[in-house]
């Protein structure tokens, strides 16, 4: 019996308009959506207006959220190793795409490698699930919930998962979360949630040695060690709307190594080293741009 137990063929039969919209919905779970929102949400920390609006440290606890539900993933999906739905590879509701955005909806809408659990799913908890309890506001949580619902079903309508695949992950997405919600003390102590993160990439790197487990590991070990040395400092430093600016372009100039080392098919070490070098750039920014923006306010 397939592990969609039928889903998935009920999806196959969905109209395009539903299709399309599902892979604008699964993008909100995507890993370069994701990493840019909380890095956002870092550089700008309390200077950043609205409901998103949270101190860098807290923001730092969202990042170690995603790491390490970047580690469970490719831990588990590394060691079940069990394939996507036939299929996956192809954008389902591509021909209702304009030809010229066709291979931006490809990259989007379609999914290789392994399938179970849901990264999606596992992503919708931890990182939407966290930053809803962080945010602490109804509104929040509404937002949370619905993303936590609505990123998994994208999912299965895109035919890129089985309904096994994300059921199973909303369930480890739901334990990891709670598990970090009890060891860390919430959103207080975000260099511990990145040590949790470390550990689960280092049994993913036990598991196989591949691009996406050394990825993982190198994003970990890097946040971890870099928040050791700056992460005092940028807690105990301001966070002005000119610094949070400057930190973006600064942080942004690393994200170009990591949309090369996340988009190529590179050497598993070389997405070690490169992801390493990326998270603790994005983590730092902060101390460089609010140097950067005393410095201008200083000549003005």
């Amino acid at each position: 019996m397939s592990r969609g137990i039928g889903v998935v063929e009920a999806a196959a039969g969905l109209p395009e308009p539903i299709v399309v919209l599902a892979a604008l919905v699964t993008a909100f779970g995507d890993v370069w959506f994701v990493f840019g929102l909380l890095g956002a949400l870092y550089w700008f920390g309390t200077a950043l207006p609205g409901p998103l609006s949270l101190s860098r440290a807290r923001a730092a606890f969202a990042v170690a959220l995603a790491l390490g539900a970047l580690a469970v993933t490719t831990a588990l999906k590394e060691l079940f190793r069990l394939p996507r739905p036939p299929g996956a590879t192809e954008p389902a509701g591509a021909e209702a795409v304009p030809a010229a955005l066709t291979p931006l909806y490809a990259e989007i809408g379609a999914a290789s490698g392994f399938g179970f659990p849901s990264g999606h799913a596992v992503s919708a908890v931890v990182v939407y699930g966290g930053l809803g309890l962080l945010v602490g506001s109804r509104r929040g949580y509404a937002a949370a919930t619905a993303l936590c619902v609505l990123l998994p079903v994208s999912r299965i309508a895109l035919g890129v998962h089985y309904l096994v695949d994300v059921a199973a992950g909303l369930a480890v997405g739901t334990a990891y979360l709670l598990g970090v919600y009890r060891l860390c003390g919430w959103g207080s102590k975000p260099g511990r949630a990145m040590l949790l993160a470390l550990g689960a990439a280092l049994v993913a790197a036990g598991v196989g040695y591949t691009t996406d487990t050394m990825l993982a590991l190198g994003g970990a070990l890097g946040s971890r060690l870099t928040w050791g040395i700056v992460g005092g400092e940028v807690v105990r430093g301001p966070e002005t709307l000119g610094g949070g600016i400057a930190a973006t372009a600064i942080g942004l100039a690393f994200s170009v190594l990591f949309a090369a080392v996340y988009g190529l098919d590179v050497a598993p070490y070389v997405s070690f080293l490169g992801m390493a070098v990326v998270v603790g750039g994005v983590l730092a920014a902060p101390l460089g741009g609010e140097a950067l923006a005393r410095r201008v306010s200083s000549h003005t």
